[in-house]
């Protein structure tokens, strides 16, 4: 007990911990040696001090030497994964994951669910009716190696130490620290065996990276924690100051995923999906360029192969999937005021607005409907009438539809010209390219 006070006091005053100090604290929190009321001191402290790159690469170690790690190298193949830092309608994974495998390389994640107002990969999944997002590992490596794809669960033996830290994050107002997200993100994708990652650092209003400079930062830590343990890590920053596609919601959003592996769909998710590919397909050992794997995803997802290797993906891992077949709940219409341009849409509005029809969650212990969210019937630069529908709340209770509803006409801005054009995609390093 006096050694862990010590260790609050030492970092409340500013000063590095050393290794054994931060393995020490790791080792406490699971084994329950340190209670949570220290545990969350230390952890404010070092959001008000910082974690320096020692700091900050020592934690991720501690992290993953806690529990057990995935050796995948039994494909001999790389497995390659992708972690977004969380954003409004990010639908991303469902189109890059069965990408990824129709064109010839592997691509292997391990999930979690959501919190707040982004929405999680295996909530999305799970509102396909059968789909089992648990497998055992011996399931998962057969999965990948027989069709190569495969997104499951986070298992409770991988990386327990972040399970534990994250809860008393979330409760704490600690979740925002660089370095503890960094340590974070990458002892995850470490523990579970990830031959290669890309991370989609999203910048902006509905993200964690209110501006480029932070997304960067967090971008440099992770690369080297990769380098450390020779995980090639790049990092592509993309915006996220109005929500991705035009949907947020779990099967809303499985379903405009679909139209984006078809070749059809909004531009920016595919423009964000295919600029991923660009960068994982050359670190499969395919014999690829960025240009040449571009172009090979492109052609996957125009030709048909992307979504049948989507349906083979839903259909071995249990999933029933029938396009359009879901029950779409009771709306509620936000309208344009006047005419003009839609100049904005803000993504944190949206976001909450689509938690608070039942998309997301408040605490970990909320379920969710697949069927809520919000259809957004205008983007940014879409010309409008006034009184026009702008989006659509969908809710089973009405009470929450119209609370939803309150917020999202919060998030539209209209005005007389049109805005300039977005740009998506607004940079990328890696260890060769970073400064």
């Amino acid at each position: 007990m006096d050694f862990v006070h010590d260790v609050i006091a030492w970092k409340r005053d500013g000063r590095e911990l050393d290794e054994p100090r931060v393995r020490a604290f790791v080792d406490g929190v699971v084994s329950g040696a340190v209670p949570s009321y220290q545990a969350s001191a230390l952890l404010m402290a070092m959001v008000l001090r910082g974690l320096s790159d020692d700091e900050t690469l020592w934690l991720a170690r501690a992290m993953i030497d806690s529990g057990k790690l995935l050796d995948l190298s039994v494909l001999r193949r790389p497995v390659l994964d992708k972690h977004s830092s969380g954003g409004v309608g990010d639908k991303v994974t469902l189109v890059l994951a069965p990408l990824v495998a129709a064109c010839g390389a592997v691509f292997g994640k391990m999930s979690g669910r959501g919190l707040g107002h982004t929405g999680g990969t295996l909530d999305k999944l799970e509102s396909i009716p059968g789909f089992r997002v648990q497998l055992p590992q011996g399931d998962f490596l057969r999965q990948l190696e027989r069709i190569g794809v495969a997104v499951v669960s986070q298992s409770e033996r991988i990386v327990p130490a972040d399970r534990l830290l994250y809860a008393l994050r979330d409760v704490t107002g600690t979740v925002e620290c660089n370095g503890l997200i960094a340590a974070s993100i990458m002892a995850k994708k470490v523990a579970s065996g990830t031959s290669a990652l890309v991370l989609d650092l999203k910048v902006g209003r509905g993200a964690f990276a209110a501006d480029l400079a932070q997304a960067k930062e967090i971008g440099r830590l992770c690369r080297a924690i990769g380098t450390a343990y020779g995980r090639p890590t790049t990092c592509l920053y993309t915006a996220m100051d109005a929500p991705l596609g035009r949907t947020v919601g779990n099967r809303l959003e499985v379903e405009e995923a679909w139209q984006v592996l078809k070749g059809e769909g909004p531009g920016d998710v595919r423009e964000v999906t295919l600029a991923l590919a660009a960068e994982l397909l050359p670190l499969a050992d395919l014999g690829l360029d960025a240009a040449e794997a571009r172009a090979r995803a492109e052609a996957a997802l125009d030709d048909g192969r992307a979504a049948e290797h989507f349906e083979r993906w839903c259909y071995v891992q249990g999933g029933r999937w029938q396009p359009g077949e879901f029950h779409r709940l009771a709306a509620h219409e936000v309208k344009a005021p006047a005419a003009g341009y839609v100049t904005a849409v803000d993504a944190l509005a949206v976001g909450r607005a689509a938690q608070l029809a039942g998309a997301g969650r408040r605490t970990v212990d909320d379920t969710v409907d697949a069927a809520a969210g919000v259809l957004l019937e205008r983007s940014v630069g879409d010309a409008v009438q006034s009184g026009e529908s702008l989006a659509a709340v969908f809710s089973r209770d009405p009470a929450r539809r119209r609370e939803a509803s309150t917020v999202l006409e919060t998030a539209f801005t209209v005005g007389p010209d049109a805005p300039p054009a977005r740009r998506i995609v607004l940079g990328r390093e890696d260890a060769a390219t970073a400064g």
